[in-house]
């Protein structure tokens, strides 16, 4: 029976790592198509995986919630209930579907590695640098053919700078494409390789790395990670990622200021001054080879630039959607549906298009999305008590690793300054809501900032 129980642990363990490392991938099936992606149905490979280790963790209780996790259980029924008011149910049922999911991954994270020290938690965060650098090399073939590869079960699609709805800027007379990976927009790529390099971080701050090659290893995975972000020429995840590093590494360099002079603290501070040697070199050359990309890309921002001006669009769209239904919001992923009805969108996309004027332009289907940012997205699809719970839950979740920091000085969790950049970013953007990849980095960071998550106190013997 032990046994039996051992090689079904095994075979869990196995699974999650798969998972990991196909969280890039956007392998799926569409069960029920509607015009555009946000009113579709899909099963994607990693729902398989996920729904595969976590009935694994369940048969073997290994995976449970606790009494400070009900702020998320009364969001989630808050969500339950949004269903019943939503324009398309269908929709919103399998929305809801996904964000039971979402939280069962989050849950199985912070509650099976937590209760099992043996879990060999090192390799998850192996597994998706190892990711992170196949995104990278991805990302920097495509940049340099500026095409996408032809990979047809890896890349999400067909991409070209001449072609409808790809990611460009302009410099000179030339459109230039930004790297995708293997994802459906470079912004979601950026926050992939953000998440990669804070495992490198928490990798390189802890014992795990030993060895001159291994050594080697990460900080050569780790450059080419950094320059591949810098190819997305995503500007919230670039600044997120300069401004985040700057303040993991200040803080974990006054944390060793406070511990006892010992041998231990002098080979901390040696391994925090290499890698904040290594990050500011990295980010440096980054800048330097693509430096007339940058220009143009960073230094020539308009508030009147298309993708500024549909945030604000969208913004205004979400608060008067917020204002007229405070209570339940239009049902859980049903904003582009209810959009597509909704007489302020149409009035206010029709003055948009036409410059301002009163005649009647036909609004494009490309038009229709998600407003960009996950607060306001939350709030006119779930209401204003179901964001404001999820606001708490999330700043008890940010306090809880404030003071984890200023309560163990011989450690730090790097991926809580990623948890905290990713929630800059969702003021912003929505993929942590409303896409597969997206919403399962937005949950696993979340996870992995709760203490003991994917942490062994035990030395790594190697490997």
């Amino acid at each position: 029976m032990f046994n039996k129980i051992v090689t079904i642990i095994k075979i869990e363990k196995i699974l999650f790592y798969i998972f990991l490392f196909l969280i890039p991938l956007q392998l799926r099936g569409i069960l029920y198509w509607n015009n555009n992606e946000w009113d579709s149905i899909f099963l994607y490979l990693t729902d398989l995986f996920l729904i595969g280790f976590l009935f694994l963790a369940i048969i073997n209780k290994r995976i449970s919630f606790k009494k400070n996790d009900i702020l998320l259980f009364l969001f989630l029924g808050l969500a339950l209930i949004s269903i019943f008011i939503s324009s398309d149910r269908g929709v919103s049922i399998y929305r809801f579907i996904k964000l039971f999911e979402f939280i069962g991954l989050f849950l199985y994270v912070k509650t099976a590695h937590r209760s099992d020290k043996s879990y060999g938690s090192y390799r998850s965060y192996i597994v998706l640098i190892a990711a992170g650098l196949l995104q990278s090399v991805l990302a920097i073939a495509q940049f340099y053919k500026q095409s996408s590869l032809g990979l047809k079960f890896i890349e999400a699609g067909t991409y070209a700078p001449g072609a409808p709805g790809v990611a460009t800027f302009i410099m000179g007379d030339d459109k230039i494409m930004r790297a995708y990976g293997s994802f459906p927009h470079p912004n979601v790529l950026a926050a992939f390789l953000l998440l990669a390099i804070f495992c490198f971080y928490y990798l390189w701050i802890s014992t795990f790395l030993k060895g001159k090659f291994r050594y080697m290893l990460y900080v050569t995975c780790y450059m080419i990670m950094v320059f591949s972000l810098f190819l997305t020429f995503s500007r919230g995840p670039i600044l997120v990622f300069i401004f985040m590093s700057i303040i993991f590494l200040l803080v974990r360099f006054f944390q060793l200021r406070q511990l006892y002079h010992t041998e231990e603290r002098l080979l901390a501070g040696k391994r925090l001054m290499f890698l904040a040697l290594f990050f500011v070199v990295f980010s440096v050359l980054s800048t330097i080879i693509l430096l007339p990309y940058i220009k143009n890309r960073f230094f020539t921002i308009s508030l009147q630039e298309e993708a500024i001006d549909l945030r604000f669009f969208y913004n205004k769209i979400a608060l008067v959607i917020i204002k007229e239904k405070p209570l339940l919001g239009v049902g859980i992923g049903n904003f582009v549906n209810y959009s597509q009805h909704y007489p302020a969108f149409l009035r206010a996309a029709n003055a948009m298009l036409s410059g301002g004027g009163q005649g009647d332009v036909e609004i494009p289907d490309w038009l229709y999305q998600p407003v960009h940012n996950i607060y306001l997205l939350i709030a006119s699809e779930i209401g204003i008590l179901g964001a404001l719970l999820f606001l708490l839950f999330l700043a008890k979740k940010a306090i809880q690793g404030i003071k984890q920091i200023f309560r163990e000085l011989n450690e730090i969790n790097a991926l809580f300054f990623l948890f905290i950049g990713f929630l800059i970013l969702g003021l912003s953007d929505h993929y942590f809501w409303t896409l597969q990849s997206g919403s399962l980095m937005f949950w696993l960071s979340l996870a992995l900032i709760s203490p003991h998550s994917l942490t062994d106190k035990a030395q790594p013997s190697g490997g």
